[in-house]
């Protein structure tokens, strides 16, 4: 690759790579932002997000709204001046850090492992000058640089299920600090009393790309400090209409189509598991397409309506029931106030979504109501519904639809998920012809142990060439990483937006609604297409929505 042309290629058919360098260095930091800063100047036509990493940055682009050969022609060109671009002056930020004790429960195993006492560990780790690379893995997560080489301590053998927010870590040669509770296997030294994510601040990560942070000591007492609290519900004003979750189900959330936009942040769009049920049942019931709805996983939920309201239930069959009477999925049907709606176990994929006419009120978190469970963000709380919620219905200024329908055969094929379509990914170079055949040669079988984060596969074994070792970069939704044991990993909607696994193909646009119906213990083919042939998929989708609507 030339000192002065980036590399620029396909990720997906939705997604472009640029790489400016082959290795985490200053110099290609430096490379990384004069890059974004030209392609943050004006706004790109359809792109929804930037993933800055090391030595990269992913371009993800609604392929519906934008012509690939036009937008690689405009990167291509703004990239080409992106040697003379400004970037802004590094911000030194002072982060306190209380080390050791129960804020520092792995400080004792470092010193051990690095040959040094308790004291030195402290000394050096807080005299270290880090430099913030990129955000990424979970929102707001800093990857510094800079830690001295003598403190490098390998991950713990085991992972913590839970992390407390705040805790200073180290992994390797790395050191970082978790923003929000979540699962790690970082050696944990010390805790700060910062909120290094906020939703609710102006600029919600506290630290930036190519910031300079420096740690300095602070008390235990400076540490303690209460990093979650729960609201109670307010009532919006002028809202009639309530739904109360009698029974929630096995994991059901408030989503809309997510909140683009925050990849640079560590945030990932989010939203419906199965976009295209979520767009069919707003046109059920009158909405905007992305308007907020509750979807249901596996098993359903039961729910009580406050008020004479509009329904639909799109996506998999999860046999609604209301009041006792069969409810046809797939339609605008008229509530009665005080009846309630049961939603059973499906009976074939994954999820459904119940869209109420005025969508569900809740309150926007970075632009967008949907639900992120990893970090908490959006939904009622950040969280699956619970026993005893209250969802408050927003008002619609429009006239009902009518009847209106969507017709069941065109639903039943559009949610068919035995195949599913894929293109060469990010790394497709680095797999071998006969590892690439591996990929294709079976199904594959979704493993119990997925979530909204990722699907894992299990099947045919993939191997990387050379081990599959790289520098983290952007992940494409929708991509297929390849970890150590060869077992492929589905990015699914609640994906991190970086990763250090090669991702050898990815979900074509048009069949991501459909990764999104796949439940543990379903068997999925994957199919290699070309980028042409995933360009008219997504021309088939829509004029299969198109044909499916009825009563208009």
């Amino acid at each position: 690759m030339s000192e002065t042309r980036p590399d620029l290629r396909h990720a997906s058919d939705h997604a472009l790579l640029v790489t400016v360098a082959r290795e985490i260095s200053v110099a290609a930091h430096r490379r990384v932002r004069q890059s974004l800063a030209v392609l943050e100047g004006e706004r790109l036509p359809g792109v929804t997000n930037l993933h800055p990493a090391y030595a990269s940055i992913l371009i993800s682009y609604d392929p519906a709204a934008v012509d690939r050969r036009e937008l690689c022609a405009i990167v291509a060109e703004r990239l080409d001046g992106a040697r003379r671009a400004q970037v802004p002056k590094p911000r030194v930020v002072e982060v306190p850090v209380a080390y050791g004790g129960n804020d520092g429960p792995d400080l004792e195993v470092v010193a051990r492992h690095c040959g040094l006492d308790v004291d030195e560990v402290v000394r050096q780790h807080a005299s270290g000058a880090y430099l913030v690379y990129f955000l990424g893995f979970s929102p707001g997560f800093p990857y510094l640089g800079g830690m001295p080489r003598a403190l490098a301590a390998p991950r713990r053998a085991t992972p913590r299920t839970r992390v407390p927010a705040g805790s200073v870590a180290i992994a390797g040669s790395q050191t970082g600090i978790y923003p929000l509770e979540s699962p790690g296997g970082w050696q944990v030294i010390g805790r700060t009393p910062l909120k290094l994510f906020d939703a609710q601040r102006t600029s919600p990560a506290l630290l930036a790309m190519g910031d300079h942070v420096r740690f300095v000591l602070a008390s235990a007492a400076d540490a303690e400090k209460a990093w979650t609290e729960e609201p109670g519900t307010v009532s919006p004003p002028g809202r009639p209409c309530t739904i109360r979750v009698i029974e929630p189900g096995f994991q059901s959330t408030v989503q809309d189509l997510g909140r683009p936009g925050l990849a640079h942040l560590g945030v990932s769009a989010c939203g419906a598991a199965d976009p295209v049920s979520l767009r069919v049942g707003n046109w059920l019931v009158g909405n905007p397409e992305g308007a907020a709805a509750i979807e249901t996983t596996l098993l359903g939920g039961t729910f009580t309506f406050g008020a004479a309201t509009e329904i639909a239930v799109a996506g998999s069959d999860f046999f609604p029931v209301l009041d006792g009477r069969p409810v046809a999925p797939w339609r605008c049907v008229r509530v009665p106030a005080g009846q309630t709606l049961t939603l059973g176990p499906t009976r074939d994929g994954a999820r459904c979504v119940l869209c109420v006419r005025g969508g569900i009120d809740a309150a926007p978190v970075l632009g967008s109501s949907s639900t992120h469970l990893t970090s908490g963000l959006g939904g009622l709380h950040g969280r699956a519904l619970r026993r005893g919620d209250v969802l408050w219905v927003g008002e619609h200024p429009q006239a009902a639809p009518g009847p209106r329908a969507f017709d069941g055969g065109v639903a039943s094929r559009l949610l068919a998920r035995a195949e599913i379509r894929v293109v060469p990914g990010a790394q497709w170079a680095w797999f071998s012809k006969e590892a690439r055949s591996a990929l294709f040669s079976a199904p594959y079988r979704v493993s119990e142990d997925s979530s909204r984060m990722g699907l894992r596969l299990t099947g045919a074994a993939v191997t990387a060439r050379d081990g599959g070792a790289m520098l983290t970069e952007g992940v494409s939704l929708g991509a297929l990483q390849i970890p150590g044991d060869g077992q492929p990993i589905l990015s699914f909607v609640e994906h991190q937006t970086t990763g250090g696994y090669p991702q050898i193909a990815c979900v074509i646009a048009a069949d991501l609604h459909r990764a999104g119906q796949l439940r543990p213990r379903d068997e999925v083919r994957f199919v290699e297409v070309s980028l042409g042939e995933a360009d008219a998929a997504l021309r088939a989708l829509d004029a299969a929505l198109a044909a499916g609507r009825k009563g208009r």
